[in-house]
């Protein structure tokens, strides 16, 4: 048997921690995305310049095994363990992140090129296997979504690939190298020192960064899903904490259809009780004007207060697994899933 198809006890365990890794970081890094959508001061897109890290961990483990079927493997893992995680994508985040473990296997496909480490294959590799999450959920929600804007996403996806799967992910290979925990690449010269410490140098910054957002985001953002109760706060006369039974006398049922850039649901009838109602319920102080849904992930979306108040077609819907914002007469970035706060500003 071509060793480079057999799987050793260690490649195992390499594709077992990137993968598990990746999948529970997944959402921290949908949560840079939207915090980058909110500097920008748009609701969606610019976040594909995080595409990047989503994929990170596959051209990392095909470069440590330089094991063919590796990137496959670390990515349909990585998507199973998003999943299961409650990733709100559903069992299309596999196929995102499978696709994703191909494309690298395919362009690093020949061990020469693994062994290398040239910055141009791994950039490429990293690029393509980033965009392709763009062209993934489009071919699942698809919702008429312009092509230029396609291709923009997708380029800035691409672009993200390009740094954090390639370049980021060869500095982090140099880095474990010179700390003795991967076997020196046969084709490669020795590297000046400088250049060594160079290398470390990004790998710990950029590592650094990461673990320390990563910590903050889980210890003072997330929520787990699946949340039994949503808290009305802020600007308020008394706190309201909403349950699942709670008003059913002001239940009702609304038709809205959800058009997003990359997601479409068709139209079809939601129940459930008007905002409007939950707000009233905890007395917004005078001078208050946001209303702000956020969600277990740290995803929010911000509404006019006033508009609310005297606007039954946004409903706070649950279907026994999650609450969700439904607003047929808003953008889909304004449907909240999974919602676990809202806040009166």
């Amino acid at each position: 048997m071509d060793n480079n198809y057999h799987f050793s006890t260690k490649d195992l365990v390499t594709i077992a921690l990137l993968s598990a890794l990746g999948g529970g970081l997944s959402t921290y890094i949908g949560y840079l995305g939207n915090l980058i959508n909110r500097m920008v001061g748009v609701p969606f897109g610019a976040g594909q310049f995080m595409a990047g890290l989503h994929v990170i961990w596959i051209v990392l483990a095909v470069g440590i095994t330089k094991k063919k079927g590796v990137g496959t493997a670390t990515g349909m893992l990585k998507g199973m363990v998003e999943l299961f995680l409650g990733g709100t994508h559903g069992v299309v985040i596999v196929v995102v992140s499978l696709v994703q473990g191909v494309l690298v296997d395919a362009i690093l496909f020949k061990d020469s090129t693994k062994e290398d480490r040239a910055l141009i294959p791994y950039s490429i590799a990293g690029g393509v296997s980033a965009a392709s999450n763009v062209f993934v959920f489009q071919a699942f929600f698809f919702s008429g979504v312009p092509i230029i804007l396609i291709m923009a996403l997708s380029m800035l996806a691409f672009v993200s690939g390009v740094i954090f799967g390639g370049y980021v992910t060869l500095q982090m290979m140099d880095s474990l190298e010179q700390g003795g925990l991967l076997d020196r690449s046969l084709k490669k010269e020795k590297v000046p020192r400088s250049t060594r410490y160079a290398s470390i140098g990004v790998t710990v910054i950029f590592l650094t960064a990461f673990t320390l957002g990563g910590v903050y985001y889980f210890h003072n953002v997330y929520v787990p899903p699946g949340a039994e109760e949503v808290n009305v706060v802020g600007e308020v006369e008394r706190e309201y904490v909403f349950t699942h039974g709670d008003l059913e006398d002001q239940e009702i049922t609304v038709s809205a259809e959800l058009v997003g850039e990359i997601s479409y649901v068709p139209e079809k009838n939601y129940t459930g009780i008007p905002l409007r109602a939950i707000i009233q319920e905890a007395e917004p102080v005078e001078g208050a004007s946001k209303v702000r849904v956020i969600a277990t992930d740290g995803y929010d979306a911000v509404f006019n207060l006033n508009e609310v108040l005297e606007n039954d077609s946004i409903i706070l819907s649950y279907d026994e697994v999650e609450y969700m914002i439904v607003a047929g007469d808003h953008h889909g970035s304004y449907w909240v899933r999974d919602v676990h706060e809202i806040r009166i500003e």
